[in-house]
């Protein structure tokens, strides 16, 4: 498991399809960004990952090359 540290904000994803939602990313300090995959369908919120919105976040999961696939997120702490 990797550590990722960064602020978590959406976007709206596949505007005017049926799966139209919100798609995760982490904007590391540095500001570069990664894709946070959520998992659930396209066009849902994930709860875990929306709670944390807009927030400081530390992430703990995998890099794949379709972005990080969280195991654990928590608030960020120095």
């Amino acid at each position: 498991m990797e550590k990722f540290d960064g602020y978590l904000f959406s976007k709206l994803d596949n505007i005017g399809s049926k799966s139209e939602g919100p798609k995760y990313f982490l904007q590391y300090f540095d500001g570069n960004e990664s894709v946070v995959e959520k998992k659930v369908e396209l066009f849902q919120e994930d709860p875990i990952l929306h709670k944390f919105l807009n927030k400081k976040v530390t992430i703990i999961g995998k890099l794949s090359h379709d972005g990080i696939m969280y195991d654990k997120i928590m608030n960020y702490m120095k």
